[in-house]
Parts: structure tokens; sequence; C-alpha cells
């Protein structure tokens, strides 16, 4: 059953993937009674308008991607012939006419059975896939990206406010829109490089060749745009942006949800084009509305403008319009020249609060089709290779190599943003965003926080301070030093704890991590130990905190990129429980007598190895953001307990498998998905198996059970499974007054089965609010709804399986988090 599952998983993973070929026809025509070759008779592939005609032989060749399943052959005088053939073969197909003898019938005209736009739109669709650029054995070009973001909402009283008489610097930087407001310039990120594409096997191969940012340098800010660095591929049934899928025009189904008019038709550059405007059929769906351009022969897409439907449910994006261009730059080869993409975004569509302008624009050249190179030529180890000095061109270098000069405001961003920070005013502001995105307040080349987790509360410590310091990027951006101590005025005790980051390959990010921890957790709260530190988790209990651990905890590890789509982790810890609270630690010695333990020891070696396919990240200095893929992530990690070492206690290993997947699936919303098995050999203390995740607080946990207590069951071979599923818009956003609300549901199942060896208790008794699972696997579920004032979040959860009499089996519990 299990390899039945695997291979089905393999072929729906890669099924659907398919690609044209040219079919070549060739032939002599001839008299069917005579004999003789007939020249200049019209070969033409049905309902098409390829074709060609037989030369003074009567030999004809016709060579096309866009061939239909069957080509017919006409000729004054002659009775047509209409062939089968296999399309993406060579096939030879001799025909003999005969001589037309019959009288003309009565022809009687009656309208079309579908709409013009209809029949033009079934051949778009016909086309998809011969229009596709990865039908070519392989393609390269150069590619120029200019990604900006600009502030904007800025009104006639912008110059006015004492705000900007105060910043007077960034008047001589303002520009207009094509809208005519006013705009100014933030931020710049410009790249020039190199793509290329081989088929068989899938290679791709992107080398920058030059990449500078200038002004605000901020992941934050552009983790909000990430989605804009993600390439728009309109033959796609979805179109990916902010997490949510948009049914494409182009789709294989887009007259389910759109309304097609062709409107006109003119030449554009040399080719004959339709135009076909696109609107949505009814409010609610992720749908665009505009127009594009359709080439009358082969049915590629010439160009598209499009915006998103005005009532699409995405946070702080009140507009987003896009524009493509394509060229034919070899017979039957469309490829896209330009691309232009700009997001409007704010708190809300009637905001009078400023907001930013994101502006993407790329621009193709220099195409080369279907010259493979070697094949080691291909092979590549990064998602994206960096030419040596990419970094440093030369102002003259832009100027040479830029595919569009630049304009005076977007010329002059650095200099604006170096005279901004000389001022106090814009240096407040700019730290106040800073905070509020990460927890942290910048002084100089160093960093307070974290404010996030700043006061909590348990019933060891009670009331709880917690004050971080780190290095910024300031200081180094290879390099990171940080610290944190806390003091709990119940147990008077400081904890503290240090770290230290070093990127020892920038160009490939290998970050080793030296760290040291002296502070009480909660084990059981996360896949791992977690700290207690939250102000909103302990502030908000459903449960007391009485099964609390004071862990001292030293390691270094080293996360590694091996190539584009592997990544490996390996490290060494050392650490140190003792109990807290109601939690003991207890033996039998060998004549039954009951022993307490004042403290476990273990060192272990970990090692990870994470595999995803088409993965791609927003990198800072030091932390990144994932782009996601539309893949599963694959995970295996090993740890291995050593004993005598450092004291360790205890010799065992633990196996654990992963797969997760976080992906939109069209209409539907976004799916994710986690499936975990693991199993532990050896005999080892119960803090160290596998402690089931839970939860005692109102505050909701995504990668936990929120019905499940602490330590309530412990296993040493598992398995698990989590599904969360965001259904977007697609109910509430058909309820017209919960539609103005823009709420989202939201539905999630989690259940885990696991059991246990007894010859774990010959290390540690098993605490007395420890359960068993006997085969039955505890299970919960809820219905929630999220973006309530668009970051609030309420579930409603159900524990459907285990209950003690007495016990309340639904709970409430809510989050803030932002989601687009």
């Amino acid at each position: 059953m299990i390899k039945l599952l695997f291979k089905s998983f393999i072929f729906l993973l890669f099924c659907g993937i398919s690609f044209s070929q040219q079919t070549k026809i060739y032939g002599k025509i001839t008299d069917a009674v005579t004999g003789e070759v007939l020249p200049f008779v019209k070969i033409r592939f049905f309902d098409s308008k390829i074709g060609t005609l037989s030369d003074s032989l009567g030999r004809y060749s016709l060579e096309t991607y866009y061939a239909t399943d069957s080509i017919s052959f006409t000729f004054n005088g002659y009775l047509p012939i209409t062939k089968k053939i296999i399309k993406d073969k060579v096939q030879e197909i001799n025909i003999q006419l005969n001589t037309l003898t019959s009288e003309i019938e009565e022809v009687i005209v009656r309208p079309p059975d579908e709409f013009p736009s209809t029949i033009l739109h079934k051949k778009v669709v016909r086309n998809k896939k011969i229009n596709n650029k990865e039908k070519l054995l392989a393609f390269e070009y150069e590619l120029y990206n200019k990604v900006q973001l600009d502030l904007n909402n800025i009104g006639e009283k912008f110059t006015q406010r004492s705000l900007v008489k105060r910043l007077d610097v960034i008047m001589d930087f303002l520009d207009s829109a094509d809208n005519g407001k006013n705009y100014l310039p933030l931020l710049l990120s410009e790249s020039l490089s190199n793509f290329y594409f081989k088929k068989d096997p899938t290679k791709k191969k992107e080398v920058i060749e030059a990449s500078k940012i200038s002004g605000l340098e901020n992941i934050q800010l552009n983790q909000l745009i990430g989605d804009m660095y993600l390439d728009v591929n309109i033959y796609e049934n979805y179109i990916d942006l902010f997490q949510r899928a948009f049914v494409s025009p182009a789709a294989n189904f887009a007259r389910n949800y759109y309304k097609f008019y062709l409107e006109d038709s003119m030449f554009i550059d040399k080719y004959w084009c339709y135009k076909l405007r696109f609107v949505p059929k009814r409010s609610g769906d992720m749908t665009f509305e505009g127009q594009m351009w359709i080439h009358d022969t082969t049915y590629a897409i010439k160009s598209i403008k499009a915006n998103i439907s005005p009532w699409a449910n995405i946070n702080l994006v009140n507009d987003l319009y896009f524009e493509q261009e394509y060229i034919q730059v070899e017979s039957e080869v469309w490829m896209m020249t330009k691309e232009k993409m700009i997001v409007d975004m704010n708190v809300s569509r009637n905001s009078k609060l400023y907001g930013v302008f994101a502006r993407k624009t790329s621009s193709r050249k220099n195409y080369i089709i279907n010259q493979l190179r070697d094949e080691e030529f291909y092979k590549s180890d990064n998602t994206v290779d960096y030419a040596d000095s990419s970094m440093l061109r030369s102002k003259m270098y832009w100027q040479e190599h830029r595919h569009e000069p630049l304009s005076i405001q977007e010329e002059g961003i650095n200099k604006m943003i170096d005279s901004l920070e000389k001022t106090p005013l814009f240096n407040t502001i700019k730290k106040s965003i800073y905070l509020a995105g990460t927890g942290y307040v910048q002084i100089k080349k160093l960093e307070l926080g974290n404010f996030f987790n700043m006061f909590s509360y348990n019933p060891v410590e009670h009331f709880r301070l917690s004050l971080a310091l780190r290095t910024s990027n300031k200081f180094s951006r290879r390099i990171e030093l940080g610290g944190r101590i806390a003091y709990g005025f119940g147990d008077e005790i400081f904890k503290y704890s240090t770290s230290i980051r070093y990127n020892v390959t920038p160009k490939k990010r290998g970050m080793l991590i030296g760290y040291y921890n002296y502070d009480i957790e909660q084990i059981g709260q996360s896949p791992t130990a977690a700290s207690i530190g939250s102000t909103f988790n302990t502030l908000f209990r459903t449960g007391p905190l009485d099964k609390l651990t004071f862990v001292k905890k030293t390691g270094i590890s080293f996360e590694k990129d091996v190539k584009k789509d592997l990544i490996l982790y390996s490290g060494l810890e050392w650490k140190e429980y003792v109990p807290l609270g109601i939690a003991t630690y207890q033996k039998l010695d060998n004549d039954g007598n009951l022993l307490d333990i004042s403290k476990v020891q273990t060192a272990e070696i970990i090692a990870r190895i994470r595999w995803t396919k088409d993965e791609e990240f927003l990198s800072g200095a030091f932390d990144r953001s994932s782009l996601r893929s539309k893949y599963p992530i694959f995970s295996l990690q090993g740890i291995f307990g050593i004993k005598g070492v450092f004291g360790s206690d205890y010799s065992y290993q633990k196996l654990e498998f992963q797969i997760e997947q976080n992906r939109n699936i069209g209409v539907f919303g976004r799916l994710r998905y986690q499936l975990t098995g693991g199993y532990i050999f050896g005999s080892i203390a119960y803090p160290f198996l596998k402690v089931h995740e839970g939860s005692q607080s109102y505050w909701l946990f995504t990668n936990s059970f929120n019905k499940l207590n602490f330590f309530e069951f412990i296993s040493d071979r598992y398995v698990g499974v989590h599904i969360e599923q965001h259904w977007e818009g697609l109910f509430f956003d058909r309820i017209p007054l919960i539609k103005k609300l823009q709420w989202r549901l939201i539905t999630t199942g989690r259940m885990t089965l696991g059991e246990i060896s007894s010859r774990h208790e010959k290390e540690m008794i098993l605490p007395s609010f420890t359960k068993r699972f006997k085969g039955i696997p505890y299970a919960e579920a809820s219905v929630g709804i999220e973006n309530i004032f668009k970051v609030g979040r309420i579930d409603l959860f159900w524990r459907l399986t285990h209950l003690d009499p007495g016990m309340n089996p639904i709970g409430v519990r809510a989050r803030f988090s932002f989601n687009f």
C-alpha cells in the first residue's frame, strides 16, 4: 500500500508535464486519372491558417508547431480531400485528386452556433502548449529587471505639511505617476542577467551580471512585494499573486469566469491581430479585467493589459496592474520582450494615509533559440549565479548595459536617502517602521528589543522582564552578536543567553551559529522546546504553566545551501534539564525503590537534509524569507545522542521524516498540509522522547494541538497529519454584509498517533499526567475567521478523541497575524 501511495503521489506530481514538437508533412499531389502533377494546390491544416502551396512538380512540405489533427487539400476543378495526421511526427502523405463533375448544390447561410469571441478564445486555449516557450529545445536571453518602491497618495497639501517642511530635501525628488499624482521614490533595485533554458532534461540557469540596490534597503519591506520578483506566465491556468490564485484569461476554463468580447482588429507591428476584451462574469471570483491582442495565425498572445478585479480581497493591495508584450523572434516562436507591473498598496482604498507604489519593469532581448550548449554549462548548484564583481559595476557600465535610462528622480534616490539620513525626524520614522516589523529598535550599530517578548508571567517566575541586544547590519553584514537577559521576580533568578551568527559564504549562504541558553522553557509547546517569554502566550492561559523545565543549553550549528534545491543542516548540542513545578524526574532502582533525579543531561549530533524544487528566497544579511514553491518540501532529520560526552546520560537515535506544502489551489484558496513520521531507537528519559505539541493558552498556535495539554502524550514512534485550508473569499465574499468586512473562512484538521515502549521507564518513570494512545489517534478540528480588522484570527476548536469525563471538548483560540 505504501509503495502504491508513493507511486500515485509521484504520478500526480509530475503528470501533465508535456511539450509540443513540430509536425512535418510532405508528399506529392497528382491527378487521380492522368497521373499528372498538380502545382499550386492549397494545403492547410484544418481549422487553421497554417498552410502552403504545392510547387511546380506537385511536391509540398509543411512544418509547424501549430498542427491540427487533419490536413486539407483544395484545388480549383477538383474535389477537396481531408486526411487525418499524427501530430508531432514526420510523415509522408501523397494525394491523388479527382476532378469535380457534380453540380454546385444550394448553399444555406446560417448564423454561427458560437460567438466569434468564443471561437477565438478556444483557439487560444488549443494553442497554449504550442505557444509555451518551453516547447523549445533550448533558448537564452538577456534580462533586465527594475523594481521600485515609491511613497504615494501625496496630495497638493503635501508640501505644506510641517513634516515635509522639516524634510524639505524630498521636494527635489518628487515625480508624477501616469495618473498625474505625485510620488516619492524610496527604493530602486536593478539587475542585469543572462537566462538559459534547456528542455531535455529540463535545466534552468541564470547568471547575474550586475546588481544594485539604491535607497531604503529593508528585507521586511521587500517581503511585502516578494511576489513581484516571480514571473507571471499568462498561459498558466492560475496566476499566483500575493497568496491568491487568480484565474488567467487564457485558462482552459476561463469562459466559466469571464465574458469575452471581440472588439477590434488591426496590424500591430507586422502582425494582424484581434482585440479580445475580458471582464469577470460575477463578483467574488479572483479574476482580472482587461484586454489582449491575439495573432490571427498562431493564436499567440501578442500583448495583454489587465487589472485585478476591484473586489479582490487582498490586504494592503488596492490595485494591481500588469502588461506584457511578445514578439515572434523566429518563425512560430513567440517570446516576451517587455513586462510591467504596478501594485498600489495602502491600508484601504479610500485611505488618506501615505501608501506605496511597487513597480516592476522587465525587458528581454538578444534571444538565441534552439542552440544547445554543452551539458556541463547548464550544471549549477545555485538558483541564481553571480558573476564576479556583479555588485560592483561602475556607473558607466550601467549606462551602457541598462535597457532603458533612469529618470532624474531614480538616479538621485541614494543622494536623497543620504540627505535624509542626516535628519533626526526621518531617522525616527525609519526606526519606528523597523520596530513595528521586527520588535527591535535601532541604536547606531546595535538593536534593542525584543519588545514582543519583553513582559510575561508564569507560576515559577511570576512577573518576568526580558531584554535583548544584538548588533545591526551597520556593525557587520557577515557577523552578528546577540544576547538576552531576563529576570523573574518570583524565583529571583537571572536568565540569559548569547549567540553569534556568521555568514561563512555570503555568495552561497552558509550560516554558522553558536549559542548558549540559561533559561526556563516549556517542553512540548512546539516541535522543539520553546521559551516561555511570549507575552500573549503567558498572560492568556487556559491552564497553569506548572510543568516547566530549567534548561542549560549550548551548541553550534551550520546551515548550508548546497545546491539550488538542497539545504543541509548539521549541529552539535549539549543540554541539561532540571524539572520545575509538578514535573518530576524519578526512576526505580534494582530493589524497586523510587529515586529522585535532580537533572538529566544529553549531548547530540544533529543532521538534517531539506529538499524542494524551484524554491526562491528574499535574503537579507542574516535572515531570509521563502517565496514558496508549488512543490512539496521534503526533510529528513537524524539526532544521535552520545552517552558519556560532557556528562551525557543516554545513547539513542532519532529519525524523523516530514513532507509539507503550502500552495494555492485555484478558486478554493490556499492549502497547507504536513505529514510527519518518526522513530526513536535506544532507551531515554521521557523529556527527550517525542512530547506531542500542546497548548494551554487562548493564544492560537499554528504548529501545535490547541486542545492538548502539555505532556499529555509521549511517544517513541509516531505519525501525524495537519491540514489547514484557507478558503480566502470563496464563501464570505458572496455574503453582502460580511463581504464588506473582508473576513475569510479557515478550517483545520490535525491528528497524531503514537506508541511508547516500556524500555524507557528503566531510565525514567512516565509522569502521572501522561496518557497512552491505545491505538486511538488524538484528533482535533477547527473552523475560524481570519482577517478580522486585517490582522485578527479567531478559531473554534473541537477535541474529537480522548475525552475525559467533565472535559469541555470545545475551545476558542485567537491570534494576531498578517496575511495578504
